[in-house]
């Protein structure tokens, strides 16, 4: 699933000599987060907690995806114990355009990874497909499931650097996501997905190690 947010670039221009209230240049910045979800029915489990974000997130703003991204952070910190693996990438421009381009690249490869997308906006429509009634889906009691979150981002300056994949480093990163996003106009495009979102979808550690080799036990 992801909630793919429009791209609104700096609100500075292209000017790349400008010092923006978060430092010079464009970071880009990406978390990927894996987590045990013992009960995924749980009301206060991060998938139910990304369901109820994503059917209210209002992704035809800056504001509005402002205000997602970092509750969606703060949502990852608030089950921080629940963290088993991660890893953290962060490369910082100063040409914005560049740093842009390179946004779309990761998104691409990220979403590449998800076989179908049940959950999917895009400044502010929503490309849902339409699901299958839940009289045609299998039925599964497993309610246990590991879980993947990502978080892409473009943002304004080098204050959202994030570096090393310690349990330490990964919380630094969404502590300064959760803050970073919200100042000013300094999002410039953020993108978040995650998986299993299907209630009849199980993810398992050797599915996650396949497909997210990057991620490292912390």
């Amino acid at each position: 699933s992801n909630v793919a947010t429009s791209t609104w670039g700096s609100s500075w221009g292209d000017n790349d000599d400008v010092v923006t209230p978060l430092g010079p240049g464009t970071s880009l910045v990406q978390v990927s987060i894996g987590m045990e979800v013992p009960n995924r029915d749980d009301p206060n489990s991060i998938l139910s907690a990304l369901k109820r974000l994503s059917d209210t997130a209002q992704t035809d703003s800056r504001m509005g995806v402002q205000s997602l991204t970092s509750q969606v952070a703060i949502e990852l910190l608030r089950r921080k114990s629940s963290i088993v693996s991660a890893s953290t990438s962060y490369q910082h421009y100063r040409n914005n355009n560049k740093a842009l381009r390179d946004f779309q690249t990761k998104s691409v490869t990220e979403r590449s990874k998800f076989e179908q997308e049940q959950v999917s906006k895009y400044g502010g429509v929503d490309y849902t497909g339409r699901r299958q009634s839940s009289s045609n889906l299998p039925t599964s009691s497993d309610k246990a499931t590991m879980a993947v979150i990502t978080i892409i981002l473009a943002i304004d300056g080098d204050s959202t650097k994030v570096t090393g994949n310690t349990r330490a480093d990964v919380e630094d990163a969404l502590r300064r996501i959760a803050a970073d996003v919200k100042v000013g106009d300094s999002l410039q495009s953020a993108e978040i997905l995650w998986t299993p979102e299907d209630r009849f979808e199980t993810l398992t550690l050797r599915d996650v190690v396949a497909d997210y080799p990057e991620l490292r036990s912390v």
